[in-house]
């Protein structure tokens, strides 16, 4: 079934185009966000009609655009390793024209020059679409404006000069189109996405109306004895955008674990899946007694517990993930802190269950005997967490990957088993590995079952990382992951068929 969008597209005038604007935080943006092709066609529409024209005729269709995420079609793009530095006079022209208004004759600081690193964004060249970028957005035929719409933002996306900087200078076109003809546009799709791997920002309601209000404060920023600083915008979102050739990250959320007086606890990394099962036990208890709205009889039996129904195509489970300690040279390698991750697009359950966890405390078991269990705080993240988070292009297992069956100490069916357990965790971004018992991390422990007795070499004593009882029997191995042709793939990553428990958890590989 066709459905019928609205395609804005802008297509940049340079023969080689390059794309100058920046996200949060001064990091080169691509693509250019929603948010800021919603800029450049308000200024537009506000250039091509007066007020009251404005408010009467392009307002409605304005306050729609910024209620949608569109999908974007964008070019392939080449990145600068470094910036170049340009010196740019010092805009500071309203401080020296305040400082006139106090009488101050020193307006020295106006002819400085300012040092400014310059980060463009090179558009690969596209002989079907040359620099062009398009922003779908879903016309539902049900909108009492839907004919309107395309129209004013056609006629609107016309006036529109530039997208980025003054120099990215462009020329904008709007027009009707099916789904059909969409899918021919020439591009790398961006789709909205909980959780990918792009933190776009995108317009909302009450958008147009913060961007008025703050062109009026432009105007008025100075008077009689005063300078009135124009604020930032503030009115908009951030949503996760993700490319269709690269994998999304799946949602998570992390616990620090804290004793009583608000320190971190620790346990022994060996026995991490001790842990998970405590965490696991909380949150059937807490799904059993407040589950999400919507959710089917056996949800908790199979989501939450992780039981899969025989001949299941499909299993979906939550994964409970102690972290060891990592990323500094003396760092204890004891876990302090649990993960829950969730498959791809069930945001909602996850963050359900992690309302439900915050504040609680675990409750010890006859392997753990914890006399003062610890309280599950939830946290945004920190460094020890980013080391499995962000994204990276070399990978590394800091807890055994165990492998789905015994290799026979046979290379080949190692490799065999380690392409399976790859595709059965959902890593299908073409890759290189490679494997040994030594993980890459120092402190983390061998993939070897078992250690030798300190005072008997002849005895094998214990297992190196417990490891639950029907995975006892199979192969461990700590891999490291290299994806092809420099691709970064966020975090988290867990691999085997300990995934859902600690075992086969990754951390990024610096360069």
């Amino acid at each position: 079934m066709t459905s019928t969008l609205l395609c804005l597209t802008v297509r940049f005038l340079d023969p080689e185009p390059m794309f100058h604007g920046r996200g949060d935080g001064g990091e080169p943006e691509w693509p250019p966000s929603p948010l800021r092709i919603f800029q450049a066609l308000v200024a537009a529409a506000a250039a091509r009609w007066r007020e009251p024209q404005f408010s009467e005729y392009a307002a409605s269709a304005l306050k729609w655009i910024a209620t949608r995420a569109p999908v974007i079609v964008a070019p392939g793009i080449h990145r600068r390793r470094t910036p170049y530095r340009m010196y740019v006079p010092n805009n500071a022209g309203d401080l020296m024209t305040a400082a006139w208004d106090r009488g101050d004759a020193d307006a020295s600081m106006a002819k400085q020059r300012t040092e400014k690193d310059v980060w463009p964004t090179r558009l690969m060249h596209d002989e079907h679409a040359p620099g062009a970028i398009s922003y779908l957005y879903t016309l539902p035929q049900t909108e009492p404006d839907c004919e309107q719409i395309p129209k004013v933002v056609s006629e609107a996306a016309r006036s529109i000069t530039h997208l980025g900087w003054g120099i990215d200078m462009v020329t904008a076109n709007a027009s009707v189109i099916d789904s059909n003809v969409a899918s021919t546009l020439s591009g790398e799709r961006w789709y909205p996405v909980a959780g990918g791997s792009s933190r776009v920002r995108i317009p909302r309601d009450g958008t147009l109306d913060a961007l008025i209000h703050r062109h009026q404060a432009f105007l008025n920023r100075i008077g009689p004895g005063t300078f009135n600083p124009v604020p930032p915008l503030s009115e908009f979102s951030i949503v996760g955008y993700q490319s269709a050739s690269a994998p999304a990250a799946r949602p998570f959320v992390v616990f620090e674990l804290l004793k009583d007086d608000d320190t971190r606890f620790s346990y022994p990394q060996d026995k991490l899946i001790h842990l998970a099962g405590m965490v696991r036990h909380l949150a059937i208890e807490s799904m059993n007694n407040s589950p999400p709205e919507g959710v089917a009889d056996d949800w908790v039996e199979t989501y939450v517990t992780g039981h899969a129904k025989p001949g299941a195509l499909d299993h979906r489970q939550f994964s409970y993930l102690p972290l060891p300690s990592i990323g500094y040279a003396h760092t204890d390698p004891a876990v302090r802190r649990v993960m829950i991750t969730a498959p791809l697009g069930d945001d909602r359950l996850l963050n359900h269950l992690a309302q439900c966890l915050s504040g609680r405390r675990l409750k010890p078991t006859q392997q753990t005997k914890l006399s003062h269990p610890p309280t599950l705080v939830q946290i945004r993240g920190d460094f020890v967490t980013n080391c499995y988070i962000e994204e990276a292009n070399v990978w590394a297992s800091v807890t055994p990957v165990i492998l789905p069956g015994h290799d026979d100490h046979k290379e080949g069916k190692t490799a065999e088993l380690i392409c399976k357990a790859l595709k059965q965790s959902g890593v299908e971004a073409p890759c290189t590995f490679e494997w040994s018992a030594l993980s890459h991390f120092p402190k983390s422990l061998p993939a070897h079952k078992y250690k030798k007795d300190p005072n008997n070499p002849d005895k094998k004593i214990q297992i190196n990382y417990l490891r639950p009882d029907h995975l006892i029997d199979k192969t461990g191995v700590h891999l490291r992951i290299t994806f092809d042709n420099g691709a970064k793939i966020p975090g988290p990553l867990a691999i085997g068929a300990g995934r859902h428990c600690g075992l086969g958890i990754f951390a990024r590989v610096e360069s």
